[in-house]
C-alpha cells in the first residue's frame, strides 16, 4: 500500500523542475512535479541506487531507475506507445531507441507498484 509522506520532507530540483515525494510503495519513492505541464523523469537522483515512480495528474507516468552514481540508467514509460509498445523500457535518456517490452521482473514490480498506488 502507498505510505503517505509528510509533504515537503523531500524536494528534488533538477534543471528548474521541482518534484515532491507523495509516498512510498515497497521502497519505491513516489514523486510528482510541483508545477508545469510536462513531466519528465529526473536525470539524476539525490540517492544512489534509487527507484522513483513519477506521477502526472494522478497517473503513473514513469518508473525510473538510478545507479550508484545517481544517474538514470533505465526508465519504464507508461503514458504513450513507442513503436506500438506500452508500457515500454528505455535504457538511454533521450529515448531515441525503439523502446523494448518490459521484462518479467519489470512486470512483477509494475503490478506491485500499481496495486500499492491503486492505479490501472
Amino acid at each position: 500500500a502507498l505510505v503517505m509522506l509528510i509533504m515537503k520532507t523531500f524536494l528534488l530540483r533538477m534543471l528548474g523542475e521541482t518534484y515532491v515525494a507523495i509516498g512510498m510503495v515497497d521502497g519505491i519513492k513516489v514523486i510528482e512535479r510541483m508545477s508545469g505541464l510536462s513531466v519528465s523523469a529526473p536525470e539524476y537522483s539525490h540517492s544512489p541506487n534509487r527507484t522513483y515512480a513519477i506521477m502526472q495528474e494522478g497517473k503513473l507516468k514513469y518508473l525510473a531507475f538510478y545507479d550508484s552514481h545517481h544517474k538514470q540508467v533505465k526508465v519504464i514509460d507508461f503514458m504513450h506507445k513507442h513503436f506500438g509498445i506500452c508500457p515500454h523500457v528505455h535504457y538511454n535518456l533521450d529515448h531515441s531507441d525503439k523502446g523494448i517490452t518490459p521484462s518479467e521482473d519489470d512486470w512483477t514490480l509494475i503490478r506491485k507498484l500499481k496495486k500499492g498506488l491503486r492505479v490501472k
